[in-house]
């Protein structure tokens, strides 16, 4: 199975493989018959394989590596050869990422995702981001690395390049416990926009979302039908409360508050790429966070996006985040590994 998951990664049909396995290389029917496991491919097949994948040999000797659900989400519907294919890339990217841990046996701190908190409205998820915030000890502070915050805490982020579908990232446990976190490249142009999935996936992988009943969602809502102005806060699903958690996480309420003021008529774009800078948010999501705030009405919320977001959706000459989230961390071990194992070679 290893083997069909690292040559669909590689997009290579059976005949491709054969012809970059080289002088190396065996008949398409041992191939097949190799994945099917009617037959037991010798080292130098393996190796011979391993290569032309462009996988370690060691990638195909580690069983011990259970993949939970992974969730997709795709924004439309696309052919099954191709769903699957994307499906190997990336738990061919995870197995990689991984073995080279393993290898490495860097240890570091767990965030104990294990205990997922039950959210059944946006103030749920607000409050999480809150008490998540002094759990890692960061209390009002913006977020100066959500990789590296990460990274620290046990979860693993990996960046892949998946074409099309716009895809933005998914989330999964391995081994039923070890938190992982797919970013897509091609679909995360920004330094802001991978921060804020990043997140977002965080809030699949430790929320037990389970939504409100059409009738208690109303009277949820009623806090918003009080308001001396009209703000119209779209019903709640998965994917908005994913939202509003990492919106949090990247801004609290408190320090937006304390930003802009807690009624607003108008907000300037100084202000706007000023926040930017400061928290790595998009300015996009920091408009939809001041709507959900009620810091802006539904007037002002239309006029931004008019005027601002939509006449420049990749927000270019609005400032910018200063600090690159850059998930290199498999090339780093890889060099690590190269090192160590010259070095064991010159003892």
């Amino acid at each position: 199975m290893k083997i069909k998951i690292a040559r669909k990664s590689q997009r290579l049909s059976m005949d491709d493989l054969v012809s970059r396995m080289g002088d190396r290389a065996i008949s398409k029917n041992s191939i097949s018959k190799i994945e099917r496991g009617l037959l037991r491919p010798s080292v130098q097949t393996l190796s011979a394989i391993a290569d032309a994948c462009n996988v370690p040999l060691s990638y195909f000797y580690d069983d011990d590596m259970r993949i939970g659900k992974l969730d997709f989400r795709f924004t439309k519907d696309i052919p099954t050869k191709k769903a699957e294919q994307i499906k190997c890339l990336v738990i061919s990217e995870i197995q990689k990422y991984l073995l080279a841990e393993n290898i490495v046996c860097s240890e570091s701190d767990n965030l104990k995702l294990s205990r997922r908190k039950l959210i059944r409205t946006y103030d749920d998820a607000e409050n999480v981001t809150i008490d998540l915030r002094k759990k890692l000890e960061i209390g009002y502070q913006p977020i100066f690395s959500v990789y590296e915050l990460f990274m620290n805490c046990g979860i693993h982020i990996i960046e892949v390049d998946i074409e099309d579908y716009d895809i933005l990232g998914l989330s999964t446990f391995v081994c039923d416990s070890i938190p992982v976190i797919i970013i897509n490249r091609n679909t995360n142009k920004t330094t802001e926009r991978k921060r804020f999935t990043a997140l977002h996936e965080l809030a699949h992988l430790i929320l037990n979302i389970r939504l409100l009943s059409d009738n208690d969602d109303c009277a949820e809502m009623d806090k918003y039908k009080k308001l001396p102005y009209k703000v119209t806060v779209k019903k709640a699903t998965s994917e908005r409360i994913c939202h509003h958690f990492a919106a949090a996480m990247l801004i609290p309420q408190n320090c937006l508050f304390k930003r802009v003021g807690h009624i607003r008529t108008k907000l300037s774009l100084e202000e706007l790429v000023s926040i930017r800078n400061m928290y790595g948010i998009s300015i996009a999501a920091i408009i939809h966070r001041c709507h959900d705030l009620a810091i802006i009405d539904d007037k002002e919320y239309n006029n931004l996006f008019d005027n601002l977001i939509n006449k420049n959706i990749m927000e270019t000459g609005w400032g910018g985040y200063p600090i690159m989230e850059k998930a290199d961390r498999l090339k780093l071990l890889e060099e690590r590994i190269k090192l160590e194992c010259i070095n064991l070679n010159r003892i």
